[in-house]
């Protein structure tokens, strides 16, 4: 986050509105009355802040859409002292290690234990004024910092939906439990590392990058790479031609280009001999895959099958025959891929689509194949365990960030439902030929939802598409959505995982509370492929507290391309990560937060393996 400061000038052109806005981007509190630094108070034209400018709180005094005078105002007179042309309000948002913390936020210190990160305060040491970061503890006592000790700060995130205790100043009671936890911290270090030696005793042949086959693949390749697809390439390869399977998960919002990725690792695999299995986690995806792979890689002599219950009985036979046989190079399909009759002549790689969509049983049957496969699973956003296991060097992990040339990021919105507002932005998308994505998850309704909407778009093609549809009906209407047969596609959650279409540019979500934020967030990820700007309406009938509210906002705040990540963290801490690992280790992540906890395993893996 970034540490500029927000400028307000005499006689600015701006809106007490806009003024507001601003001030809560920049972590600032509205409240009705200012106690501390970090708040701000709206009293008729007024807008007082409270931030570190000065000991005192800056009052703006707008006049229609004009700041007319700017003043400070000392509190404990109560009264107006000096005018000021402008003022340089301080960002009370920091970055704790790519984290964001707002004040309220809870943070961990290491040597002080947890607290509230309250903002940027103004206080006189040693008779000089200093800027210095304010930490609220237990029985309302305050730490203040300097920016430089930063480092060793991190934000709190739980793991359940306990709020912790605040610890308390001068107590030894925080030393002693956290000395206490980084033992048990080293003692699981040393049991990872026993996990990475038993994998380093698994050996496959090394695999050769064919890199003329590359260049060939990256040639026909429709759009140009971006620097993360390219950072991702050279660490898969890198896996690859090391002899110790890999195991790494590739992080990427919908759409970013995973599929190119895992496309160019399956051709290397392949060219080396070995067959190649994408397991996908609906019969959409998978015939989804099928189309574009095959599309892609039609130049390319490539054997590929797919195998799902939309294959008929005899296709499946055959296929079956062909992965026994060696016949077929790549297989892609669903659950199907795990029963008991499925045998691989030499299975290589192993590519999990959306792998948070799949349970450890199923990962572990495909593993169970052959113990020297190679695993690549694909995520936009994983869950905490995934996470977790990611961020602390069990596995290995990349991740794109970075947007596809022309993307754009997509306007969201959250807004009480009203059906008068819902219908101007119907009429927006197909005023532009474009098509609507409308999500009314109860089954029971979702025929007299389309019937009412058809009374507002008589002229419109509008269809239903859920779960409990037979599945050659629903993959009809998939297919008819997909080549702009239909322009409105009132559906369940079904297209979490659902088609690439660059038309389908408006999503109505109703009853969005309901839903969780990573859900959401997938589900949002399907619109905004195509030229047009897109639009994201969460809407919500009940009024919005608690998590609810927290979920909705971030989607709000997190509009920045390439944010699947980040969205995950905010999952973990709203909801909490369940039991990540064992109980014991549970309650140690609970008392440090998943952050420092994960930092301090970290350094103890790599201290072992220093001193080995």
């Amino acid at each position: 986050m970034s540490n500029s400061n927000l400028n307000f000038f005499k006689d600015q052109s701006i809106t007490l509105d806009e003024a507001v806005t601003q001030l809560h981007n920049f972590g600032f509190e509205r409240i009705s009355h200012l106690e501390t630094f970090g708040q701000f108070v709206v009293a008729g034209g007024l807008l007082k802040i409270y931030s570190s400018v000065d000991l005192n709180p800056v009052v703006l005094d707008f006049f229609g859409d004009k700041i007319e005078e700017i003043y400070l105002y000392d509190l404990d007179k109560n009264k107006r002292t000096e005018s000021l042309a402008e003022v340089n309000i301080p960002n009370n948002i920091i970055s704790l290690e790519e984290n964001s913390v707002r004040p309220g936020d809870l943070v961990v210190h290491i040597d002080h234990g947890i607290g509230i990160y309250r903002g940027w305060v103004i206080k006189t040491v040693e008779k000089q004024q200093k800027k210095l970061l304010s930490i609220e503890y237990a029985n309302g006592d305050h730490l203040y910092l300097p920016q430089k000790v930063l480092f060793k700060l991190t934000k709190y995130l739980g793991i359940s939906r306990k709020k912790p205790r605040l610890s308390r100043l001068g107590s030894p009671v925080w030393e002693k439990s956290r000395k206490k936890i980084e033992e048990n911290i080293f003692a699981l270090a040393k049991e990872l590392l026993e996990v990475y030696a038993k994998r380093e005793l698994t050996k496959r042949p090394n695999y050769h990058i064919d890199k003329t086959l590359d260049k060939k693949l990256k040639d026909s390749f429709p759009h140009s790479e971006t620097p993360d697809q390219e950072k991702a390439l050279s660490e898969i390869y890198s896996d690859l031609e090391n002899g110790v399977p890999m195991d790494r998960l590739l992080i990427g919002d919908v759409g970013f280009g995973k599929t190119e990725v895992a496309v160019r690792a399956a051709m290397q695999v392949i060219e080396n001999g070995s067959q190649v299995a994408i397991l996908a986690p609906t019969t959409i995806l998978s015939q989804q895959h099928l189309v574009t792979i095959g599309e892609r890689l039609k130049d390319f002599g490539i054997k590929i099958r797919e195998l799902s219950r939309f294959v008929k009985e005899v296709d499946q036979s055959a296929t079956i025959a062909g992965l026994k046989s060696g016949g077929v190079d790549l297989i892609i399909g669903t659950h199907r891929l795990i029963k008991n009759d499925v045998q691989f002549k030499n299975l290589g790689l192993l590519i999990i689509d959306e792998e948070q969509r799949f349970g450890v049983k199923d990962k572990e049957k495909l593993k169970s194949f052959k113990t020297d496969v190679d695993i690549l699973s694909l995520s936009a956003t994983p869950i905490p365990r995934t996470l977790f296991i990611s961020l602390s060097g069990i596995r290995q992990i990349s991740v794109i960030k970075t947007p596809p040339k022309g993307r754009m990021p997509i306007k969201t919105k959250v807004l009480k439902y009203q059906p008068e507002i819902i219908k101007e932005y119907i009429e927006t998308e197909l005023k532009r030929s474009g098509q609507v994505y409308y999500l009314h998850n109860d089954v029971r309704t979702i025929e007299a939802k389309k019937v009412e909407i058809e009374k507002q778009f008589p002229q419109a093609k509008i269809a239903v598409g859920h779960g409990q549809m037979g599945e050659d009906k629903l993959a009809a209407v998939m297919s008819d959505f997909a080549g702009g047969k239909i322009a409105i596609l009132i559906c369940s959650t079904i297209i979490e995982n659902g088609l690439d279409i660059p038309t389908a540019n408006t999503l109505i979500v109703e009853d969005s509370e309901r839903f969780g934020l990573s859900q959401l967030y997938q589900i949002r990820g399907r619109i905004g492929r195509g030229e047009n700007q897109a639009q994201a309406i969460f809407t919500y009938k009940k009024p919005l507290v608690g998590n609810a509210y927290r979920r909705l906002q971030a989607l709000v705040e997190k509009t920045d391309l390439g944010s699947g990540f980040d969205i995950a963290f905010s999952d973990l801490e709203i909801r909490g990560g369940g039991n990540i690992l064992g109980r014991q280790q549970h309650g140690n992540m609970e008392e440090l937060g998943l952050i420092l906890y994960t930092k301090l395993l970290n350094q103890a893996v790599a201290k072992l393996k220093t001193d080995k």
